[in-house]
């Protein structure tokens, strides 16, 4: 699949996304706003009914009071004997839980010509409350003067979100699968493409790492198939050792695939047993140089370690120092200079490898022992290998119960740190 589909394919799922989450939202908002209306209707009623529970209290007192004998000794009435506040505290009580309402409420008479307090249950009715009051009119009680009822809901909000809790907890859980669906589909395809550039650049390398030996093969064999019998014995002999060495060098790239494929099987097993570190290291060291560093190679040791003497598998650990290095000598420059130092920590020994070579961006430290993963170069293939080997050295030192770190500067150089315990656990 090409850059740009994939490019397309993200665009148009995370505007697809996107917009399912704001039509979500928009859904949830309105039904939030209709639960809220349906509760202010029902407070409507619910004050309605109050109201006119007043208005039947004061009409049966009103009969009574036109009994000529009560009249006379009845004196003209005043506002709060018009409104009872008892009454009209227990009327709320009572209309407020018939429709269900909140109990918790603060109520208010005020006057209408200028919203001054003329009673409260409460000392303060705090301006936030007042937003979200619901108001009814008193002046069929009391006609004098224009007063009217507030009533305040404290949790109001809180209340329609209660209501709502199970629909507005499903609706975020399955919103949020969506986009954690998505994220994993998205960052799959991401990681599906670079698993296909690093197995096309898996591919480009390991044709031209066995072009080379196979065409130098290919030419001294030719060489000596048309050699006549008076051939120097030391002209046969050159191009033998030149067959023999490319063989070695092909059986040894074979057997670097062949190694992590048992790694990817975990048909590996270690074979522990003591040697002394410092020596396997020199000995390593020694034997590559002789193949591949240049003159101007400068090997500096510092093997400050008292205790180096480990037990663990020789094989592989010997391994793991000859892909460092040859990393080391590979992308280095003229006037190559190697650090080799070990110190003592815990109950291990850190083997540090540090080089002067051109080092690696820090996007790409990350990424180094992933297995195939080369530093790009684009087409350039003067440096040789199959991105296995650090994947190799990573997995030995786990295998080993131990760790490694890398710190590395464009033109600067890097650095690898090996930590090993002195006794491999099994």
């Amino acid at each position: 699949m090409q850059k740009s589909h994939i490019t397309i394919i993200i665009l148009a799922a995370s505007i697809s996304l996107v917009g399912l989450t704001i039509t979500q939202s928009s859904w949830v908002w309105n039904a939030v706003n209709l639960v809220q209306e349906q509760h202010d209707h029902r407070v409507d009623m619910a004050l309605e009914e109050v109201i006119d529970g007043m208005v039947n209290a004061n009409d049966a007192e009103l009969n009574r009071s036109q009994n000529p004998f009560y009249a006379e000794a009845q004196p003209k009435v005043t506002f709060f004997e018009v409104i009872d506040t008892i009454l009209l505290a227990s009327l709320l009580r009572q209309y407020i839980d018939y429709h269900k309402l909140d109990p918790e409420f603060e109520y208010a008479i005020l006057k209408t010509s200028n919203d001054s307090v003329i009673y409260s249950s409460t000392e303060v009715i705090p301006k936030s409350l007042k937003k979200n009051c619901h108001k009814a009119c008193l002046s069929c009680l009391w006609k004098e003067e224009y007063f009217h009822l507030e009533v305040y809901f404290p949790s109001q909000r809180k209340v329609v979100l209660v209501e709502m809790s199970v629909w507005l907890i499903f609706t975020a859980i399955f919103i949020l699968i969506i986009i954690f669906t998505f994220m994993y589909i998205i960052n799959t395809i991401i990681k599906q493409k670079k698993l296909s550039e690093i197995k096309n650049d898996f591919i480009n390398n390991m044709t031209h790492e066995f072009k080379t030996p196979i065409s130098t093969i290919s030419l001294a064999s030719e060489v000596l198939l048309h050699a006549d019998a008076e051939a120097s014995p030391e002209r046969i002999k050159k191009y033998s050792k030149i067959i023999y060495d490319e063989n070695i060098r092909m059986r040894g790239q074979v057997d670097r695939v062949l190694q992590v494929a048992r790694l990817d099987r975990e048909e590996f097993s270690l074979t522990k047993s003591e040697f002394d570190l410092h020596q396997l290291v020199r000995e390593t060291v020694r034997n590559l140089c002789f193949e591949k560093c240049a003159e101007q190679t400068t090997l500096n040791y510092q093997l400050g370690a008292e205790q180096h003497i480990l037990n663990a598998d020789k094989m592989h650990i010997k391994n793991v120092v000859t892909n460092l290095v040859d990393n080391a000598i590979k992308y280095s420059r003229n006037g190559t200079v190697l650090n080799i130092q070990t110190q003592n920590r815990k109950e291990g020994i850190v083997l540090s490898i540090e080089d002067n070579g051109i080092g690696m961006p820090k996007e790409s430290l990350k990424h180094i022992f992933d297995k195939f993963y080369r530093i790009p170069t684009g087409n350039i293939h003067n440096v040789k290998g199959f991105g296995l080997g650090l994947y190799y050295v990573k997995n030995m030192v786990d295998a080993h119960g131990g760790d490694i770190q890398v710190k590395s500067e464009i033109n600067r150089g890097s650095r690898f740190d090996v930590y090993l315990p002195l006794d491999t656990p099994i």
